[in-house]
Formats: C-alpha cells, sequence, structure tokens
C-alpha cells in the first residue's frame, strides 16, 4: 500500500490487491493459473490472496497478505472516516490494484477527478 499526503485535507492511496478482480478470475476457475511473472517467479490469484507460496514456504511470513478491498468498500471507509469527496480507479492485470484520491477539504465532482487524473499511473 502506498499513501501520499498532499496536504492536511487531501490523500492518494494506492493499494492492493484489488479484490473484485482477484474474486472474478478465481470464480473463473483460475486460482492458479499464473497471472504474470514476478522476480520472484509466476503470480497467481492464490498468491494474491494469500501472500506468494514460495515465498511463504521459505520462510518469509512478513509475504503473507491480511487484507484486500475493493474499490467500493475502500472508498466507503474513506468516506466514513471523514473526507468529503472520494473518487478512485481499479487497474485490472497484471495490476491487480486500486487508486484512489480523497479530500477533507470540499471540492466538486470535476475537481476531485481532475485530481485523480494528475496523479494516476502511467
Amino acid at each position: 500500500m502506498e499513501v501520499s499526503i498532499f496536504n492536511l485535507f487531501t490523500i492518494w492511496v494506492s493499494l492492493r490487491p484489488d479484490l473484485q478482480e482477484i474474486c472474478r478470475l478465481v470464480g473463473e476457475g483460475r486460482l492458479v493459473d499464473p497471472l504474470y511473472s514476478s522476480p520472484s517467479g509466476p503470480i497467481s490469484a492464490l498468491d494474491i490472496l494469500y501472500g506468494h507460496r514460495k515465498s511463504l514456504a521459505d520462510g518469509n511470513h512478513f509475504m503473507a497478505h491480511r487484507c484486500g478491498f475493493t474499490l467500493k468498500v475502500l472508498g466507503d471507509f474513506l468516506s466514513a472516516a471523514g473526507f468529503a469527496k472520494v473518487a478512485g480507479f481499479r487497474r485490472k492485470a497484471p495490476y491487480f490494484d486500486l487508486w484512489l484520491v480523497a479530500s477533507k477539504a470540499p471540492q466538486t465532482e470535476d475537481e476531485i477527478k481532475a485530481l485523480l487524473q494528475a496523479h494516476q499511473p502511467s
């Protein structure tokens, strides 16, 4: 997870994994199919959900995943935490991540979307 604080009122959040996309793949029967290759080897939906199996088997228990979100749930959490405006998007394969910007200061829909667009990954 990456969190950047632009000022006292605005934050930027990048979070993996996007459980909605991963669960879609699991529902298609692709639980252990390689989804992409990493320097540690092939990564499957099972690895994304619980942590890279080889790393865990090698004793690297810090690689275990203990949380994940959908875009809606993370946006709802940010709103419940007092952020007045939240905007975000999901990236599918090979990223499987969520990107959100949240502002406590009043912003129009156009302003929050412009902030999101200005800071999204290329």
